[in-house]
């Protein structure tokens, strides 16, 4: 029994000396913070966290990560403090920076749901109820934007499409001509009268008249002519004859 006793007294005591390391820490967190010396804060506030998870300890963490522009980091922190937190105003605290972290990121849906969160908890808060309005208003004109490229990339799609279209109308309609042009060509070479054959004749050599046959053809010429002047002789002789004398 004793030695139980004994056990437990001295994790009470460890515990309670941690608590204490971990308030310094927060302290000189805090210090740091204040000063502007951002990244030493966080530094703290990591090691507070170290020795004992606590929503103060996140809570802080997740302002140092904030005005380091780490929101992704400082997100994760303010859910973490919301959660650990059995405070409702410090749980609304805790989503109220929390929408913050996800307005700076542009994820203006989540912020809106974070800011909802915190008016549950703390409903007559008037800068969540303003930032939640401002949310709403930028989430309907990220639809909007949203929905406009959408239409604008429609629009370039389909006038893209149109001009392609048009670029096959036209290499059709050129292919067409090509082929008429081609046919019409054909067509008149078929209708041209096919040029004459190129035909070498061979000349026959003219045969030389010899002496003797040169002789010969002049001789049967002149008898020729001598029987023709003896016909017409007869013929003379006989119509110029007659019974009467003078």
């Amino acid at each position: 029994m004793r030695t139980i006793a004994s056990f437990i007294v001295l994790f009470c005591c460890l515990s309670t000396l941690l608590a204490q390391a971990g308030h310094r820490e927060l302290r000189e967190g805090d210090k740091a913070y204040r000063s502007g010396e951002y990244d030493k804060a966080a530094e703290h506030y990591q090691s507070a966290i170290g020795k004992k998870n606590s929503a103060q300890g996140n809570y802080n963490l997740g302002n140092a990560a904030y005005k380091q522009g780490e929101y992704e980091e400082a997100a994760r922190r303010f859910e973490e403090a919301a959660i650990l937190s059995g405070d409702p105003i410090s749980q609304s605290y805790a989503y109220h920076n929390l929408g913050n972290a996800h307005f700076q990121q542009g994820d203006y849906q989540k912020a809106a749901d974070a800011y909802m969160e915190a008016l549950r908890r703390n409903p007559g808060d008037m800068e969540t109820k303003h930032n939640l309005a401002k949310a709403l208003q930028m989430k309907q004109q990220q639809e909007q934007q949203q929905q406009q490229s959408e239409q604008n990339e429609e629009s370039e799609e389909q006038e893209e499409n149109e001009q392609q279209q048009q670029q096959q109308n036209q290499q059709q309609q050129q292919n067409q001509q090509q082929q008429s042009d081609e046919q019409d060509q054909q067509n008149q070479q078929q209708q041209q009268p096919s040029q004459p054959q190129e035909q070498e004749q061979e000349q026959q050599p003219q045969q030389q008249m010899t002496r003797e046959e040169a002789l010969r053809q002049l001789q049967f010429a002149e008898e020729d002519e001598k029987k023709t002047m003896e016909k017409l002789q007869r013929m003379q002789g006989r119509s110029c004859t007659s019974d009467k004398k003078w």
